[in-house]
């Protein structure tokens, strides 16, 4: 076993997220380091759905334009390493234990290594790690919330970004979307440049982050006042003030239009910055990008598309681009769910556009939902697993059907595994 692989299976593995003393910790920890979050610049982005697909576009573009960037990102689809990237490469079996190490050797008297939990040591080491590469820019997204999060541990960012809000973590966050934004609304700080905030949110939480943003004295920038952005056929047609440009591009998606006119609005303002980061090189990424996991197409006749969409605004946005993208073609969707999910508002919306529901269990054995008495009773396919769910709906979809495997990540991990694990032994 890895020195690496020692250290992870020995760690805490409970959530602590939202208690009280939490980041007081965290800060203790970072003050006996030197604080080395100050050696880079950061933004911070908090949100129900985008975050991944958001901050991943804005890195590609720091990275692109020649700047080297740290990339925080989670859930990971298979190695918990993606979580920490720069310029694209995942953090070492080796400089993970190093940089574990470090800190550990750093750590006050009082505080031992079963004092933080995995998610926190993922953090501080993601902000050590940053700092002994030096990069020039991190991109940080928050795991949970915002006010509460770990990675709210550090001072004010050079920007803040609010993705799509919506209800999910109801039971950490809250029942109303008032809660989720005063969670989310906990990264705004004073000296932060500038808060940018997605298209399309709801009034409620919108009037709480202007709020947030008007006593932090922060400047609030609404994604959709400044950029303009329509996918379709392939490519993006791209408004930025007087700048226009179309150019090919695979994202697709409702939701992915939101994340890129949220992306560009934060490129907009990292230039007023002196950021350089000219046309070209937004094509360059633009031509390229694809998302493990987020409308991933990893077959053809029929179509294989793998999805995160995991609560009821992220299906709301799966079923707008079914009806406007394969409005003419059979659809069989493959569902997995975790227990505390809203399945059945999910599956109440899938119901209206697929021609074949197909459920299985995703592989998370202490949260996932077990998917046979919700198929037996609704009177649908069931399969044992993921692959073989995708064998079932192959035989049930025509080569110009199109297959949706969609729920959550950890069902969407099963997958991804069989097509990444060379790509990942990183």
């Amino acid at each position: 076993m890895s020195e690496y692989q020692e250290i992870i299976d020995r760690l805490p593995k409970q959530m602590l997220a939202g208690e009280d003393n939490r980041l007081e910790i965290l800060h203790q920890v970072l003050d006996a380091l030197g604080h080395p979050e100050h050696q880079y610049q950061i933004i911070h982005v908090a949100g129900t759905n985008g975050k991944g697909s958001t901050g991943s576009l804005v890195a590609r573009f720091l990275i692109t334009s020649g700047y080297k960037v740290g990339h925080f990102n989670s859930p990971a689809m298979i190695s918990d390493r993606e979580q920490v990237l720069v310029n694209g490469n995942l953090i070492s079996k080796d400089d993970f234990a190093t940089t574990f190490k470090k800190i550990l050797c750093a750590l006050p008297d009082y505080m031992t290594e079963q004092d933080l939990t995995i998610f926190e040591w993922w953090t501080v080491v993601m902000l050590q790690y940053f700092a002994d590469q030096a990069v020039d820019w991190a991109v940080i997204e928050c795991g949970l919330g915002g006010q509460d999060d770990a990675t709210n541990v550090i001072d004010a960012p050079a920007l803040a970004v609010i993705t799509h809000l919506a209800l999910d973590h109801t039971q950490i966050l809250g029942s109303k979307i008032e809660d989720i934004a005063k969670a989310k609304a906990g990264i705004i700080k004073y000296q932060t440049r500038a808060l940018v905030v997605a298209p399309n949110q709801p009034e409620a939480a919108k009037e709480i982050l202007a709020q947030r943003a008007q006593e932090a004295d922060v400047p609030l920038v609404e994604a959709a006042s400044r950029v303009q952005v329509k996918l379709a056929d392939g490519t993006a047609k791209v408004k930025m003030g007087e700048e226009q440009f179309t150019c090919p591009c695979n994202l697709h998606g409702h939701y992915q239009t939101e994340n890129l006119t949220t992306a560009l609005a934060i490129v907009e303002q990292l230039r007023q910055g002196g950021v350089t980061i000219d046309q070209t090189m937004l094509e360059k990424v633009l031509q390229r990008v694809t998302f493990p996991g987020r409308m991933e197409a990893i077959d053809h006749d029929p179509l294989v598309i793998l999805d995160g969409a995991h609560n009821p605004d992220a299906a709301k946005q799966m079923v707008a681009t079914i009806q406007e993208d394969f409005a003419d073609r059979p659809v069989t969707m493959v569902l997995g769910f975790l227990a505390d999910k809203d399945v059945e508002r999910m599956v109440t919306m899938y119901q209206q556009v697929a021609d074949h529901l197909i459920f299985t269990t995703p592989d998370n054995h202490g949260r996932a939902m077990d998917s046979w008495p919700l198929a037996t009773a609704m009177g649908h396919e069931w399969a044992p697993d993921a692959r073989e769910a995708l064998e079932l709906a192959r035989e049930l979809t025509p080569t110009n059907g199109v297959i949706i495997i969609t729920g959550s990540f950890y069902l969407i991990k099963e997958l991804e595994e069989g097509l990444n694990d060379e790509s990942l032994d990183r």
